[in-house]
């Protein structure tokens, strides 16, 4: 499942970064937005309903007068349920300088719920692409220590198994097991191969089969299938 994994990995740490990077240019440009902004008492005049059966959210409406007296009204980018406030609550405005038509309501979630959405999303996609590609790295790298200094054991084939835990594209791949004594504590353990995508149990029926083995890791193992399959056929 390296590839797989690798892949899929990678594709969700690519989202996760751009939405993270959208988060952050949101919250810069919110920064931009309001230095110098010329801020405004207003009032709640409505709060909207709107929705249907499965219930309403309500988005409001504030009424308020720039710096040379003239009304308008700015309605609010974030819909909740409960209300987030009262008509006739006080609220803050700001806006850009001789442009009130521009208005914004000054709330946390007025000026960052967007930010908050895409930066949340970005990160538990960036920390699920990053898991994947990290738990593949890790795995070659101790599979790479293990051809180049694993002790060789030889190991009793059991089965060959289609493992349906795991799906790509519809297809299970099939997983090798094998037993033998594990030379540095004595006893009889079994082995599993990494993931492959033909079966083997007529190949190795009555077989044994080469397992590189960790002494000081007795639970490190590489089931050697390398006579068997090429890289194709590796999941």
């Amino acid at each position: 499942m390296g590839r797989v994994f690798l892949w899929v990995g990678g594709i969700f740490a690519g989202f996760g970064v751009v939405f993270v990077a959208v988060a952050a240019w949101l919250y810069l440009r919110d920064g931009e937005f309001t230095e110098g902004a010329v801020r405004a008492r207003g009032s709640v005049i409505q709060m909207v309903g709107s929705g249907g059966s499965d219930g309403y959210t309500y988005t409001p409406v504030v009424a308020f007068e720039d710096a040379d007296g003239v009304l308008h009204t700015v309605a609010g980018t974030v819909s909740s349920n409960p209300p987030q406030y009262e008509t006739g609550e006080a609220v803050e405005v700001i806006y850009p300088p001789g442009a009130p038509d521009e208005a914004r309501i000054d709330s946390f979630l007025e000026r960052f719920f967007l930010s908050l959405v895409f930066g949340g999303i970005g990160t538990v996609f960036t920390a699920i692409g990053g898991a994947l590609v990290f738990f593949v790295i890790r795995h070659r790298r101790i599979a790479a220590q293990l051809r180049a200094n694993g002790l060789p054991i030889q190991a009793k084939f059991l089965q060959c198994y289609l493992d349906t835990n795991v799906q790509v594209n519809g297809r299970s791949p099939y997983r090798v097991t094998c037993e033998a004594t594990h030379p540095a504590t004595g006893k009889l353990q079994s082995y599993t191969s990494d993931p492959i995508w033909i079966d083997l149990s007529r190949e190795l029926s009555g077989r044994e089969v080469r397992v590189l083995v960790d002494l000081a890791r007795p639970s490190r193992h590489l089931v050697d299938l390398s006579p068997y399959v090429d890289e194709n056929q590796m999941a």
